[in-house]
């Protein structure tokens, strides 16, 4: 018995370390960047790192910065905006480590990236909205709290990352092990832009408590919540009624 019970605070120790070690490897899932969409036309030095990305619609009064998921190969909206938003200059720049854009993606740094970003364009526009997705919506509620934003849609978001550790990795002590914990819900009370949110009904991935908790930290900012009947965490921007909805959002 005593034998047993040593194997398995062994192996429990050994699965909690690799889980440390790799938390990023589970985090992020950088996609290699597709010329299929046409050639990256913007780029931004931020700490001597050069971030390249597509902007569509140049010359647009307002702007709209676009903040990917985890594994999304941000190009692949770019038909989607040109579609959907034609009056907005629409700005789709990959992570570090993403697309072909070098250095290592974490909490602190895509924060860093992305409020660089924001104040090298805003003397081009007259107003500027954000838009996050999953991952994103973390980028995204972080800069919204930091900086004047117009509109913010945050599409299949989470309370915070830790939290969705949390329901994944109920076993390991995740609050003393996370290193990126994009904590959504503490910046809302910061949080002045007009506030869009979407849900996917059939969500797999982020289960519809942490977003339903993130709801709740909001006030009169948020001005609409939108369940998308049977879409899925991936699928979401296929359905009419998230089309409809951005629209709405960026009228």
């Amino acid at each position: 018995m005593k034998s047993i019970l040593v194997t398995v605070v062994v192996l429990y120790a050994l699965f909690a370390l690799t889980f440390c070690s790799l938390q990023r490897k589970f985090l992020y899932f950088p996609q290699p960047a597709s010329n299929v969409y046409g050639e990256m036309n913007v780029s931004f030095v931020v700490d001597g790192v050069q971030l390249s990305g597509w902007a569509l619609n140049k010359g647009q009064p307002k702007a709209l910065i676009y903040y990917g998921g985890n594994a999304e190969s941000i190009e692949a909206n770019i038909p989607f905006f040109e579609a959907v938003v034609p009056d907005y200059t629409v700005y789709l720049i990959p992570y570090r480590g993403y697309g072909s854009n070098a250095g290592n993606p974490t909490e602190q740094v895509l924060y860093s990236d992305a409020v660089h970003i924001y104040k090298t364009i805003k003397s081009q526009h007259d107003s500027i909205s954000l838009m996050g997705r999953s991952l994103g919506s973390g980028v995204a509620t972080y800069v919204a709290a930091n900086r004047n934003v117009d509109t913010l849609i945050l599409v299949t978001p989470f309370d915070s990352i830790e939290n969705v550790a949390k329901d994944i990795y109920w076993m390991f002590p995740v609050s003393l092990m996370l290193k990126d914990t994009f904590r959504s819900a503490d910046r809302v009370k910061d949080i002045t832009a007009q506030t869009y949110i979407f849900i996917a009904e059939n969500d797999r991935v982020i289960p519809r408590a942490r977003t339903d908790q993130l709801i709740a930290h909001f006030g009169d900012q948020l001005v609409e919540v939108v369940i998308v009947d049977n879409a899925g965490h991936n699928t979401i921007s296929q359905f009419p009624d998230y089309v409809s909805g951005l629209k709405r959002a960026l009228d």
